[in-house]
């Protein structure tokens, strides 16, 4: 079995199944490949744009999808919870607990990485956990800076479309 090392900003490497680690376009378009379209010998991916703790969890998915993938999710979504939407305890449990600030940075990885189905699962989870909430919860939980009274009036007048009142 052909094994890849995908190595983190900090310079961690963490070596997976090249089978798996194709998931990923930016580790797929990486390699070089022979004349026959073959692959030899996959060559290690600096991803630059990710740390160690982050890269970790990726890997983790990338093994765990390849031996049993995602199952894709219905739109329109079959209910406002993560739970109710993604069926698969493996996958459920794979984002349990973990702090917004991980959450934010593997939507951006799967991103970078171009990981759709790391990508689908991260932002699912961000859109549920935004669900119900008011304005002012969602800017906190988005970490987005409270509008100036200037701001927010030029905000009103320039998008009218998108206040309720």
């Amino acid at each position: 079995m052909q094994t890849i090392k995908l190595i983190s900003r900090s310079g961690d490497p963490f070596e997976l199944p090249y089978a798996a680690a194709r998931l990923s376009h930016v580790v797929r378009d990486a390699q070089a490949e022979e004349d026959d379209g073959v692959i030899d010998t996959p060559e290690d991916v600096q991803i630059i744009k990710v740390e160690s703790r982050c890269l970790e969890k990726v890997v983790e998915f990338l093994k765990h999808y390849h031996e049993e993938p995602l199952v894709e999710i219905k739109t329109p979504l079959e209910d406002n919870t993560f739970e109710g939407n993604v069926k698969q305890e493996w996958y459920q449990n794979f984002l349990k607990g973990i702090d917004q600030p991980m959450l934010f940075d593997l939507v951006t990885a799967a991103n970078f990485m171009a990981i759709q189905p790391l990508l689908d699962i991260t932002c699912l989870k961000v859109s549920c956990q935004l669900m119900g909430k008011s304005a002012e919860e969602i800017r906190q939980i988005l970490n987005i800076p409270k509008l100036t009274a200037e701001e927010e009036e030029a905000a009103r007048r320039d998008h009218r479309w998108i206040f309720d009142d």
